[in-house]
């Protein structure tokens, strides 16, 4: 659907989403705004923000990573840019997406020094690990040992290491998967 866009500012746009009473409106109204041409940058961080957490409530969240990820690639600021691209690697983990998780993660270290990198690893680590704990309890062991497998992979202290390591070997085991068992056992 083809909104008519005659709105330039956020304050215009927000008081035309406020008259609109579906999501799926809501959404269609935020992504003609973004497709029309001479629309300034701080509107286009507040619409891909906007279309972001609506994607989010509705449980969309690969569309939603992807809006924060275009959002991140628009921002000014060094901090807004990487909490940007944290909360985008974040949604493509509850999608299950772990390869574009990653994807952000790194667009996130490329510009950042020492001190931001750091940031960046620790909330890779806790996240994944959520991630993995979240889909194992619900009973997926699959997609939780995609996780596992990239916590393996990151830079961990030793306990850390051991515990990542115990759990995907017993969750190769439960999958029948003893090869990649005993590969593991052997890192």
């Amino acid at each position: 659907m083809v909104v008519n866009v005659r709105e330039k500012t956020i304050e215009e746009v927000e008081e035309r989403l406020s008259k609109m009473l579906t999501t799926l409106n809501k959404l269609s109204y935020l992504e003609s705004v973004l497709r029309v041409s001479g629309t300034t940058f701080e509107v286009k961080r507040f619409l891909y923000k906007r279309i972001a957490n609506l994607y989010e409530d509705r449980k969309l969240f690969e569309k939603a990573a992807r809006a924060m990820g275009n959002r991140a690639a628009i921002e000014v600021s060094p901090k807004e840019k990487l909490d940007s691209y944290i909360c985008a690697a974040e949604l493509f983990c509850k999608s299950g997406r772990v390869e574009d998780a990653d994807e952000m993660f790194n667009r996130a270290m490329r510009d950042l020094d020492d001190s931001g990198k750091a940031k960046v690893q620790l909330a890779r680590k806790n996240i994944y690990l959520l991630s993995a704990q979240s889909l194992e309890g619900h009973g997926k062991p699959v997609s939780a040992l995609k996780f596992y497998e990239r916590l393996v992979k990151t830079r961990l202290d030793n306990l850390e290491k051991q515990n990542v390591k115990v759990k995907l070997i017993s969750m190769y085991r439960k999958l029948g998967r003893f090869k990649d068992a005993k590969l593991v056992e052997g890192i």
